[in-house]
């Protein structure tokens, strides 16, 4: 029984992993995207993972929540802060842009598609 218990938490770490891995991709990704539909360059390796936590989905259930941060440049030297937030593997917030605007179309709490 004691055997069944550690193979079972083992293979949850494991797709804990492999699901935080690809969930990272894609927060690459949407950050790379996010940047260059706004014009601006995303500095490499700025993208970080700051938070996670659960969050119930609008469906139904419970998913990983996962908050990112980055930087980005509008002119190459400045340096700008924005973030996203991933509800499963999906984008829920991001936010970007001068003194802290929001992106166009993502208010606080609003999905994008």
């Amino acid at each position: 029984m004691q055997e069944i218990f550690l193979i079972s938490l083992l293979l949850a770490v494991l797709a804990y992993w492999w699901d935080t891995m690809r969930t990272n991709e894609i927060a690459i990704q949407n950050c790379r995207r996010i940047c260059q539909n706004a014009g601006f360059q995303l500095l490499d390796a700025t993208v970080s993972r700051q938070r996670v936590w659960l969050r119930r989905h609008p469906h139904g259930g419970v998913q990983i929540c996962r908050l990112y941060s980055f930087e980005y440049s509008q002119d190459s030297e400045s340096r700008q802060y924005g973030y996203i937030v991933l509800l499963g593997h999906q984008v829920v917030e991001s936010k970007i842009g001068p003194a802290n605007a929001a992106e166009p179309g993502s208010e606080p709490g609003s999905t994008l598609h």
